[in-house]
């Protein structure tokens, strides 16, 4: 039987990981902006992320998340990232962090 993976299962496993801590385990000035090639946009679709998350930009599907306050001490954050949601590799143009505007946590 295969994990079950997706945004629910991303979120899940980074609360669980700071379940411990007296904080929100979420960087309330980083995202993390993956883009996909629009070869995959129907992959991604069927991935049935929110279009608060999900958006057209550019001509490409990106996804925005929140990020764990730690992120940048995690080794291979990005990959985990990728694991949990379920995303192939071969989907993404890009992956990188941006500064958050988002004030709903």
């Amino acid at each position: 039987m295969s994990k079950i993976k997706g945004l629910e299962t991303y979120k899940k496993y980074w609360e669980d990981q700071a379940s411990f801590m007296d904080q929100s385990p979420w960087n309330q000035q980083k995202i993390l902006k993956l883009t996909f090639s629009n070869d995959f946009e129907k992959n991604i679709e069927e991935l049935k992320f929110s279009n608060h998350s999900l958006v057209r930009e550019g001509g490409q599907l990106t996804l925005r998340l929140k990020v764990p306050y730690n992120y940048s001490e995690l080794d291979d954050f990005e990959g985990k990232a990728i694991e949990l949601l379920g995303i192939d590799k071969n989907y993404l143009i890009d992956m990188s962090f941006t500064n958050s505007n988002c004030t709903k946590y």
